[in-house]
């Protein structure tokens, strides 16, 4: 569609076709093919149609029929630049590969997607990772809530820390009980975050709610992995939280 749009193309246009140059294979200047011969091969082709992918590849691309890159690159049919391979759902990579390099050798160049388009693949984990130290920089400003509440229920709960520390509670135990309900809120609050965010992305999956065009919706994925680290990191910065609260606990103030 990009290369459409600059070539001012139209579809089924026979009168006007697009007009392809390649320069032709083989060494040696272009003088000496003779007199006027050209260095390049033409070929004029009428566009059956146009497709829409994404900006930068919309004005990469052309695709045609393997028969007419061939004789406008001088190739024969042994001649391939490049295999395509579409794997089943439910195939191994691994085996795959290991199958194609024992058909096609080692003088082959073999690639997957995330190989294939490297520094794209970086630059999305290069922004994961920047989203997720984003949130938990959210998540530690959060957290202090956490630390001002428990330390309030500290307050709030003297007189009754202060019985159990005359009926032989240590403060260490009395520590622990602020310490254990700082880390059951956070948990709690962490599950029940990640539960509504699931149910999120499996919407997403099923319906397609959000979209980016009418007829794409905005691609996510579930991975477990992520929602392990998420709650790991939730459990961990919890656990902080909940020791700097329940440490205010001290003999001055049972005293």
């Amino acid at each position: 569609l990009g290369i459409a749009h600059l070539l001012s193309l139209s579809i089924n246009d026979y009168q006007n076709p697009l007009q392809i140059l390649a320069p032709k294979p083989g060494l040696g200047a272009p003088s000496q093919q003779g007199f006027g011969a050209k260095p390049y091969n033409e070929m004029p082709v009428v566009i059956s149609g146009v497709y829409a992918v994404e900006e930068n590849l919309d004005k990469k691309y052309i695709i045609t029929g393997l028969p007419l890159a061939q004789v406008l690159l001088e190739k024969n049919n042994s001649q391939i630049s490049g295999i395509n391979f579409r794997l089943a759902p439910t195939a191994e990579i691994k085996e795959v590969r290991e199958e194609i390099m024992t058909v096609l050798g080692d003088k082959i160049t073999l690639l997957n997607r995330r190989q294939l388009n490297n520094a794209l693949y970086k630059m999305l984990n290069t922004e994961n990772l920047a989203t997720y130290l984003i949130f938990t920089l959210v998540l530690i400003i959060a957290l202090f809530n956490v630390v001002g509440a428990i330390i309030m229920m500290i307050l709030d709960k003297q007189q009754n820390s202060k019985t159990l520390y005359s009926l032989g509670v240590t403060i260490k135990q009395i520590r622990r009980v602020y310490f254990v309900q700082g880390i059951i809120v956070t948990s709690m609050g962490g599950l029940i975050g990640l539960f509504l965010a699931s149910l999120l992305i499996w919407s997403q999956l099923a319906f397609g709610w959000l979209r980016i065009t009418p007829s794409l919706a905005y691609p996510v994925e579930y991975k477990l992995m992520n929602v392990v680290v998420v709650l790991i990191t939730i459990v961990v910065l919890g656990i902080l939280a909940s020791k700097i609260a329940s440490s205010r606990v001290s003999k001055k103030l049972l005293s």
